[in-house]
């Protein structure tokens, strides 16, 4: 029998390595002032951190690449630009991690890797129970095997240098650092300007 079957409505996961920060950089960032206001790790104080020159290259990086994710992959209209908002660098020591959540007042989120050794933890994505790309929640149907249809969540193990970019509705999780080095992580939010929509229905944004 021939057959095929189309994965409708999914949520893309945008995934590239855009190459390490220099040592130079990577000195000033270890540097930067990481107070202890998140639970199970710690982020920098600065939230718009790429916006200070040190890090010029790597924000026109990360832009162009949200520009490919949007213009070529989505297929977003001319008319309507992804903008960078705020930025903020994520320091977990060992056995650190984060729980899960998403990114609010955003459209797109990121995470560039700025240092992350094997073992240093996963990026976990998982399916909200109110999407329902399956079956409803209400029945769990057991299955002998993950698939891209099937599966509840999805482990990324990164690499330094990689970025990934993801609809900031899509609750995601990091597994514990597990080696004795701190893991640096970079975390964005994008949102749209321009025109969308159209008749009365049209926003200037």
């Amino acid at each position: 029998m021939k057959y095929q079957t189309t994965p409708l409505f999914s949520i893309p996961l945008f995934y590239a390595n855009i190459g390490t920060v220099d040592p130079d950089t990577m000195s000033w960032i270890e540097k930067l002032d990481y107070p202890d206001e998140a639970a199970g790790h710690d982020h920098t104080s600065d939230k718009y951190v790429l916006n200070n020159t040190k890090l010029t290259s790597l924000k026109d990086q990360i832009q162009n690449a949200c520009n490919v994710f949007v213009k070529e992959e989505l297929k977003v209209t001319d008319d309507v630009e992804f903008e960078l908002q705020n930025s903020w660098i994520n320091r977990h020591s060992a056995n650190e991690q984060n729980t899960l959540h998403w990114h609010s007042n955003a459209m797109i989120s990121g995470v560039y890797y700025i240092q992350n050794e094997p073992n240093a933890g996963d990026i976990v994505f998982q399916k909200s129970h109110l999407y329902y790309n399956l079956f409803h929640d209400t029945v769990r149907v057991s299955f002998k095997e993950p698939t891209q249809y099937n599966t509840n969540e999805f482990y990324i193990s990164p690499k330094s240098g990689d970025l990934v970019m993801f609809p900031s509705h899509l609750e995601h999780m990091v597994t514990p650092n597990l080696t004795s080095t701190p893991r640096y992580s970079l975390a964005f939010n994008f949102f749209a300007r321009g025109t969308v929509g159209g008749g009365t229905s049209e926003l200037k944004i």
